[in-house]
């Protein structure tokens, strides 16, 4: 989803589909209920992408939600799909053979590169967070493997998410520009913090000296010379160990870290607060002192030149 915040009132089964396809990845809805009791279907959709993470709420009635393996392409965002379910009648979720009933104040990840299915009540009151697997870094994997289990969100980390998600749905309107992205941090954050707090057992070191590395990375972002050797140095390590650990985590340092530079500098050029200075001001900021080096970045990470970010916020 890019940009801007969705409304659909009143939805049809149509409307819903297409809203709930653009805000993931396609998916086909359907409301057998209303259909066999010749009954009409409502829903009333309410989205917002906050940074890289896509956040919507569903109100309406009774539907069932599926993603087929005919659906799934290639081409696809890897997502993870991550419900908060706030209607009494419990929702059934199906995927890979695992089952289970989301009931009132319960969360459920659901893995949008694989087939599910998810039927919610009349009633209906869900809140639907799409997250790229890469925001996770390494632990995308524990998030994933809680597929289709249910987790109730009534204390520590799931209780601070639940308030943060419902309080979050209240303002999608309200947030615009930079506001957008560092609630999309916040909102990643505590995701991992929700997911991974209990299981502590399956993070193992290689992961654990991931996330204090990326810890130090992001601290020390500005400084221009940091690097491989550099930040392996910091942690006892050889550059060949730090190469190895980080393709683990799915994204190699050198990409991971001039992807975080290069997103600091977006959001810069497109928060006014800086529009005193230059684009390569900006960039020296985040450690980038290339003028080429950042071109070819924004060109490539996002499709657009420092000029045209800055013009596309008007």
């Amino acid at each position: 989803m890019n940009g801007g915040a969705l409304h659909v009132h009143q939805a049809t089964v149509e409307e819903l589909q297409n809203a709930a396809s653009t805000v993931l990845a396609p998916l086909a809805v359907t409301a057998p209920d209303a259909e066999g009791r010749g009954t009409s279907f409502r829903a009333d959709i309410d989205a917002a992408a906050m940074g890289r993470v896509a956040v919507a709420r569903i109100r309406g009635s009774a539907h069932l939600v599926q993603r087929s393996s005919r659906a799934i392409s290639s081409t696809d965002p890897e997502l993870l799909k991550i419900t908060l379910h706030g209607s009494s009648a419990p929702a059934a979720v199906d995927q890979a053979g695992t089952q289970s009933r989301a009931h009132k104040g319960d969360f459920v990840v659901l893995d949008m590169s694989r087939p599910y299915r998810l039927a919610v009540a009349d009633g209906c009151d869900v809140l639907a967070v799409g997250i790229p697997r890469s925001e996770l870094g390494p632990h995308a994997r524990a998030v994933a493997d809680r597929s289709a289990r249910r987790l109730p969100a009534d204390q520590g980390a799931q209780a601070v998410l639940s308030g943060f998600l419902r309080g979050l749905s209240r303002h999608l309107d309200g947030l615009t520009g930079p506001a957008q992205a560092h609630v999309g941090d916040a909102l990643v954050s505590l995701l991992i913090a929700a997911f991974t707090e209990t299981e502590p057992g399956r993070t193992d070191m290689g992961t654990e000296l991931v996330d204090r590395i990326r810890v130090y990375v992001l601290a020390n972002i500005s400084d221009p010379s940091l690097c491989v050797e550099s930040v392996a140095a910091a942690h006892s390590i050889s550059a060949r160990q730090l190469h190895r650990l980080f393709s683990r985590s799915g994204s190699p340092f050198a990409a991971w870290l001039r992807g975080e530079r290069l997103e600091r500098v977006r959001r810069d050029l497109l928060d006014p607060v800086h529009d005193h200075r230059t684009a390569a001001a900006v960039a020296a900021r985040w450690g980038i002192h290339d003028p080429r080096h950042l071109a070819r970045g924004l060109k490539s990470q996002y499709g657009r030149t420092a000029r045209e970010l800055r013009l596309d916020r008007s």
